[in-house]
């Protein structure tokens, strides 16, 4: 019986030390080869940040009309600071709609205040299927002269996906903004990414980095000085949102193989948004999202269905269009602050993927879908879905290993290859954060004689780069591990039928905080 249980095990180790050792050089290197690809882009779209001559969009004329869509829901402490920074923009003309998703806080009355609200009739198009609209407010405020007008949608609850379709239905513009009501803008933002239209009308979304928020110097609804936050679960999120959102979604678009656009802040065309459903929630009936989803489909992350479905959708309905990412911060938004509130985030996110993957799995390896069938969707399906399934598997059977060979005083385990199953999953994935902590915080020269010098996240003291290069190094040891269980928290989650958004408790943008430095 021992002998027989020893066989077993001998061969139980012999073949998946190998495959998860290969598994993690895999991902490892594929995360190495976006950063390599993001880099030069990075340097590229950082200089011409900072040269773009953006003065010329001031031409109303020759610019075209936004409408900024802002999805609200329980969000008192933040939504006066976000709107009041959104008001101030640099750009020609746009509007401002504040969707009020059925708030059960001061929401509501927190812009009645602020704003001056009064209850107005509005032209609404139900173009897209929601929750019932309760009433629709105008701002009375004198605004600025680039605001054609704020508004506020006052709706029952239906979930973000259900504010922005709703808002989308009030817009007048032919391209809008989805933005969350926790996030403040940078004062170039619109005209970056409307720039990016503006020079190639085969675009239909456009997104860029956001940053995040806490410990940075807010003034005036403005980022005015970039620093660390006080807390560690913050500088562990700085250091994954470097690596995953800033150089591997650059590395993609190099790709031209993007399939998120944060939410927090993107422009889309919005004929092409409607023509291909809108903002996935059980309340659409639309032709589109019924042929590629189902009847009564939902997602609790629309920012990744609803790019996924556009590239579908322009593959088989339209042609040569594009989706877009910038590298440089166009937003700012405040990341959770206790583990509670990021493992809600976190498990929310996951299943959001499993979601976007499922309903869309039908383009993997058909060739009109091009890069996004056959490199970007079986890209994430193995390293972003299966990723933390296969080193929360690997973790286990290396202990499993370990102790039954106390057990039967019998050596089943290659140390060669336990040294190199650690050096890959987490030696290499040091290497990995630091190289994305550096792109993110390197000087790229540009301008005459290359005697200018600008960064992607300008903070203003070394020290601090050097506290997030310590950061990326402990982030592989500990954080990492309780993040991949959370992802896999929710995928249990998701078994089990839960939907819920679970939102996270905010604290607030602080005016004239200083950033900490300890």
């Amino acid at each position: 019986m021992i002998e027989t249980l020893t066989g077993a095990l001998i061969v139980f180790a012999l073949v998946v030390q190998p495959v998860f050792l290969g598994y993690f050089l895999l991902y490892n290197t594929y995360t190495l080869w976006l950063i390599g690809l993001s880099a030069r882009q990075v340097r590229r779209r950082v200089a011409g940040h900072f040269v773009d001559d953006l003065d010329l969009m001031d031409r109303g004329d020759l610019t075209k009309p936004l409408s900024m869509i802002v999805p609200a829901y329980n969000e008192e402490v933040t939504i006066v600071d976000s709107v009041t920074s959104l008001v101030q923009c640099d750009y020609p003309r746009f509007e401002v709609m504040v969707v009020n998703d059925g708030s059960s806080d001061g929401t509501l009355d927190r812009l009645k205040d602020a704003f001056r609200l009064r209850r107005t009739e509005l032209s609404y198009r139900p173009a897209i299927g929601t929750a019932r609209v309760k009433a629709v407010y105008e701002s009375t405020i004198r605004l600025p002269s680039s605001v054609i007008r704020l508004i506020v949608i006052d709706k029952e609850n239906g979930g973000k996906a259900d504010a922005l379709n709703a808002g989308i239905n009030a817009a007048t513009a032919p391209y809008f903004v989805s933005l969350d009501a926790d996030s403040i803008l940078d004062q170039r933002a619109l005209k970056e990414l409307m720039r990016v239209i503006q020079e190639d009308s085969r675009v239909v979304a456009v997104g860029g980095q956001v940053a995040i928020a806490n410990g940075c110097t807010v003034r005036n609804s403005q980022v005015i000085e970039v620093g660390l936050p006080a807390r560690s679960l913050p500088r562990f999120q700085m250091v994954e949102y470097l690596r995953s959102f800033t150089t591997a979604r650059t590395g993609l678009d190099r790709m031209r193989s993007i399939l998120i656009l944060s939410g927090v802040f993107a422009v889309f065309e919005k004929e092409t948004v409607i023509r291909a459903g809108g903002y996935l929630t059980p309340f659409l009936r639309h032709r589109i999202t019924e042929e590629y989803v189902g009847r009564r489909a939902g997602t609790v992350c629309e920012d990744m269905e609803i790019i996924v479905r556009l590239h579908r959708f322009v593959l088989d309905k339209l042609s040569d269009r594009r989706i877009v990412f910038l590298p440089h911060p166009v937003a700012w938004t405040e990341v959770p602050e206790s583990f509670e509130s990021l493992r809600k985030q976190r498990g929310r996110w996951y299943r959001g993927l499993r979601e976007s993957l499922r309903y869309h799995r039908a383009m993997i390896g058909r060739r009109k879908y091009g890069r996004i069938g056959w490199f970007a969707l079986p890209a994430f399906w193995l390293f972003e879905y299966y990723g933390p399934l296969v080193e929360i598997a690997g973790y286990l059977c290396l202990l499993f290993l370990l102790v039954m060979e106390q057990v039967l005083d019998y050596p089943l385990v290659n140390y060669p290859y336990l040294w190199a199953f650690l050096l890959a999953s987490l030696g290499y994935g040091v290497l990995v954060n630091v190289l994305a902590v550096l792109v993110g915080a390197w000087r790229f020269r540009y301008g005459l004689a290359d005697r200018l010098q600008r960064h992607l996240l300008p903070f203003s003291r070394r020290r601090e780069v050097l506290i997030l290069l310590a950061y990326a190094v402990l982030e592989n040891f500990g954080y990492r591990q309780l993040t991949l269980y959370w992802r896999v928290r929710g995928l249990w989650d998701a078994w089990r039928g839960k939907t819920g958004w679970e939102k996270f408790a905010r604290v607030g943008f602080r005016p004239g905080a200083a950033p900490a430095h300890g």
